[in-house]
């Protein structure tokens, strides 16, 4: 009865969001049947090495010495979230089960949950007010997901073995496919997690060259304007210069002619004027 239970349910459900622990659900008549076990110290001792591996989707086996009699390993599946200030979050949702425990299942079970909080986290962005009050809810959320999926395993046990392979031949006597030509949902879900990924990487370079664009489209036009101001610069400068050469010739013009009409004064008096007639008559 106790293998029966183990190899059709999740033991321990956790959903943190940048290393903190947000949500936990737990069968606690599992956990009570394995003697010593503490799902949240083994979660914790994992926790730091899964966010800081690039891989999105894995499983860990669970080796302790206080465990025996049984083959556990812990599923996880990790997904980043953009903000709308530009800032990221990851959301790390993580499962222990028993070893001969689906892994279609685990994986269902882990992205359904992933996906209702980005929805459940996006719905109470919208509504600030009762944000704070609404936190608590998705914790029921992650129950009845996980139920849901316990309940219907033999109903979709068909589903989740679809394309595994087992060596025999059908009841029409076809030969089962090879492993090469199979795509299995476990493969399905990790390309889909890998595709989304890479998608909001590309998305994110896009931006970032979007945004190198108007910067680079953004110095162009200073460089335009700058341009634009030193030819004006320049104009004025020999606009300025010009107009300073002409008065610096029409005062050495004035001082000539001053200087002239002094002396010719100065010797009118000596000579009489207009013509100097007294020098010339001596």
């Amino acid at each position: 009865m106790i293998n029966k239970d183990l190899s059709k349910k999740l033991i321990h459900t956790t959903l943190t969001l940048n290393s903190t622990t947000l949500y936990t659900t737990e069968n606690a008549q599992l956990v009570h049947l394995i003697n010593n076990l503490n799902c949240s110290e083994l979660i914790s001792q994992e926790l730091g090495l899964i966010n800081a591996s690039k891989t999105l989707i894995g499983s860990i086996p669970l080796t302790s010495s206080k465990i025996t009699n049984f083959n556990l390993l812990l599923y996880f599946m990790k997904k980043t979230i953009h903000n709308s200030d530009g800032s990221t979050d990851l959301v790390t949702v993580i499962t222990i089960t028993d070893a001969e425990v689906n892994k279609t299942l685990i994986l269902s079970v882990l992205k359904k949950i992933t996906d209702k909080y980005v929805e459940f986290r996006l719905d109470m962005e919208n509504n600030d007010n009762q944000g704070k009050a609404k936190s608590g809810e998705f914790k029921l959320y992650m129950n009845q997901i996980i139920k849901f999926e316990e309940m219907h395993y033999d109903s979709n046990q068909r589903i989740y073995n679809y394309g595994s392979i087992n060596g025999r031949g059908d009841r029409d006597g076809s030969t089962s496919p090879s492993a090469n030509d199979v795509i299995n949902p476990n493969q399905l879900l990790l390309a889909n997690e890998e595709v989304e990924e890479v998608r909001n990487l590309m998305l994110d370079n896009i931006n970032k060259l979007l945004h190198r664009g108007d910067k680079i489209h953004l110095l162009v036009d200073q460089t335009d304007r700058l341009t634009n101001s030193s030819l004006v610069f320049q104009k004025r400068a020999q606009s300025i210069k010009k107009k300073m050469w002409l008065s610096k010739t029409r005062l050495m013009i004035m001082l000539i002619a001053g200087g002239i009409l002094l002396i010719y004064l100065l010797l009118g008096v000596e000579c009489g004027l207009p013509f100097f007639s007294q020098c010339f008559h001596h």
